[in-house]
């Protein structure tokens, strides 16, 4: 299996583990290395030429933004990597500054672990993935590039999701469902924000649709 090769910048060490033990999990990923500044960060993507950057905005040295900017105009990066933004801030200013550097991505700290598997995929597949409201017409063009392998959305699910959508197809209440994956009522609608935020669904009330959905193409 071809793996992607990523590259995780921010400054707090336990953020990066954190986000390295996410991402490595897919079998398909490949965590080339991680860096603590944007100057050390600058090295390894002109040495190691990963396929994305997961990079936070606000860095010693040099901070996020700068450091797409240096990037864009590396005379060593020919086609610079796809870059996803993490950020506290859910300004559409921040968004709309790192879209117009070329970010192919905008996640929020707080929904990482819930959607930066998401966003990094929609990278890779040339489209760009925000998990805050953004106007359209901050919304990038990007170039179009081949993805290494078809993506099921399935993939992007956990297998307490997958079954959960499976028992939502047969018309099961979360009443029924919450015992038979061994939780509380009150977990499911929170299983379901999950699923709705991994797959870019506007309203967790559509998973139960799509649960439907995916009952028939099968």
């Amino acid at each position: 299996m071809t793996r992607n090769t990523i590259l995780i910048v921010d400054d707090h060490p336990l953020l990066r583990r954190g986000i390295r033990s996410l991402l490595q999990a897919q079998p398909d990923f490949h965590v080339i290395g991680d860096a603590g500044d944007g100057l050390t960060a600058m090295h390894l993507v002109e040495e190691h030429r990963p396929d994305v950057v997961v990079l936070d905005i606000v860095m010693p040295m040099l901070g996020g933004l700068d450091l797409l900017r240096e990037m864009n105009r590396s005379p060593k990066l020919p086609t610079p990597p796809r870059t996803v933004v993490l950020s506290l801030h859910d300004d559409p200013a921040y968004v709309q500054q790192a879209v117009q550097l070329g970010a192919a991505g905008y996640v929020l700290k707080h929904s990482a672990s819930a959607v930066l598997v998401t966003a990094v995929r929609e990278a890779l597949a040339g489209r760009f993935f925000s998990s805050c409201l953004v106007g359209e017409n901050a919304l990038p063009q990007l170039p179009a590039v081949a993805p290494k392998r078809q993506l099921d959305r399935r993939e992007l699910l956990t297998t307490e999701e997958r079954l959960l959508l499976q028992m939502m197809a047969t018309g099961a209440t979360e009443e029924q469902i919450a015992p038979r994956l061994g939780r509380q009522p009150l977990a499911i609608p929170i299983l379901c924000r999950n699923i709705a935020l991994k797959l870019g669904m506007r309203e967790p009330s559509d998973v139960r649709s799509l649960a439907a959905q995916w009952a028939r193409e099968q």
